[in-house]
C-alpha cells in the first residue's frame, strides 16, 4: 500500500492543477437586491416581515436557511445574503440597520455633523487621577452615589513591603514575600 502512495506522490510531483467551482453567492443578484431595497422601502419592509416569526438571535446562514424554507423569491434571499456572516443579529431592528447602512440617505441621518464634531454639547470629564470619582463625575459636589463605593473592588491596589520597599499587586504575594525574606 505504501509503495502505491509513494508512486502517486512521485507521479504528481511538480504538477499544478486547477479546478473551477461555482460561487456560493451570485454577486450580481445580491447587488440588485440591495439596490432594490435602497430604492423601494416596501421591498425592504416585506423582506423583513418575511422573517418576523424567526427565532432570534440568529446568524446570516440561519436567516438564509429559514428564508429558503418559506419563500422562493430570489431577491429577498439575495438581500439577506448581503448581511455579514460573522454578526449575530438580535432582532429585526438590528437586521434593518445592517441593511440600511448601504442606503446613502440613511448614512447621512446617522453621521455626526462637522459642527457637532467641533462643538459637542456633552459634558466632558477631567481625567486627572488626583481627583476623586465624585469630583470627576458628579454633576455637583452635593450629589452622592450610594449604589457603588468610591473605590471599586477591581481597583488596582499597591502593597508595599515594610522591610525592603518592594511593591506587590496583591496581599498574598506580599505575605509570601515577607515569609521568604524573614527566613
Amino acid at each position: 500500500m505504501k509503495s502505491v502512495d509513494i508512486s502517486n506522490k512521485e507521479a504528481n510531483k511538480g504538477i499544478i492543477r486547477t479546478s473551477r467551482h461555482k460561487p456560493m453567492f451570485d454577486t450580481a443578484s445580491i447587488n440588485r437586491a440591495v439596490e432594490r431595497a435602497i430604492k423601494d422601502a416596501k421591498f425592504l419592509n416585506d423582506a423583513l416581515e418575511s422573517i418576523k416569526l424567526m427565532k432570534f438571535p440568529a446568524y446570516k446562514n440561519d436567516i438564509i436557511r429559514y428564508l429558503k424554507n418559506i419563500t422562493n423569491d430570489e431577491d429577498t434571499i439575495s438581500l439577506f445574503q448581503s448581511l455579514d456572516g460573522y454578526i449575530q443579529y438580535n432582532d429585526l431592528y438590528h437586521i434593518r440597520k445592517s441593511i440600511e447602512q448601504n442606503i446613502p440617505e440613511k448614512k447621512l441621518e446617522n453621521q455626526i455633523s462637522n459642527q457637532k464634531r467641533q462643538d459637542p454639547d456633552v459634558r466632558i470629564h477631567e481625567t486627572r487621577s488626583n481627583k476623586s470619582i465624585k469630583e470627576k463625575e458628579a454633576v455637583n459636589l452635593s450629589e452622592e452615589r450610594k449604589d457603588y463605593p468610591e473605590v471599586t473592588p477591581t481597583a488596582m491596589s499597591v502593597f508595599t513591603c515594610s522591610m525592603c520597599g518592594k511593591y506587590f499587586q496583591n496581599q498574598d504575594d506580599l505575605v509570601h514575600h515577607r515569609r521568604f525574606e524573614s527566613g
